[in-house]
């Protein structure tokens, strides 16, 4: 009796075991992408419809029944809102791969830092699966200067010394004037 209980849960712990496995997260990495590269604007000015481009190069396992593509998120870091998003495909042939997305968003109206996060994705759709399948993600961040900062009045040496000796003399002139004694002249 004990070697048949024993029999049923071994058996029933191999197929735990299994079932486990077969759903598991773990995936193999299907793609090997090198560190994408970022173009994106350093200043804007308030309201300015910016461009960035993110060039990805990388391959994939591929036996031309999936499809693939790079999407970029363009988001505005403090908010999360996404503000653009855009993808380009590789195709069916993805063993080897180099390919640029352009994204477009409208700078915020007011002067200030602008964060920026650009999620990066290689996308695997259709074939035997039927599905999309996110085969790798990067995220990096940017920051943008919107307007300039804050303009300070601005006096030269030249032109504050020269306000300051032209007012001095207008009230020495002033003071003499006060003081001058009147004189009548006899007749």
């Amino acid at each position: 009796m004990n070697s048949v209980r024993g029999l049923v849960v071994t058996t029933l712990f191999c197929l735990l075991a299994l079932v486990s496995l077969s759903h598991s997260s773990v995936a193999a990495v299907r793609c090997q992408v090198s560190s994408p590269s970022y173009v994106v604007p350093s200043v804007a000015m308030p309201g300015q419809q910016i461009q960035t481009a993110t060039s990805v190069t990388g391959s994939c396992t591929s036996d031309g029944e999936d499809y693939y593509s790079v999407r970029v998120d363009l988001i505005d870091a403090n908010s999360g809102l996404i503000l653009s998003d855009n993808s380009t495909p590789i195709g069916y042939n993805a063993t080897h791969f180099t390919v640029t997305v352009e994204n477009t968003a409208t700078a915020p109206s007011t002067n200030g830092t602008w964060k920026l996060n650009l999620d990066v994705y290689v996308i695997r759709a259709g074939g035997t699966a039927g599905a999309n399948l996110l085969d790798y993600r990067n995220s990096t961040s940017a920051t943008i200067q919107v307007g300039g900062s804050m303009p300070t009045p601005e006096f030269s040496t030249t032109l504050g010394l020269t306000l300051a000796v032209g007012l001095w003399a207008a009230l020495a002139v002033l003071q003499i004037r006060k003081r001058k004694p009147s004189y009548k002249h006899r007749n």
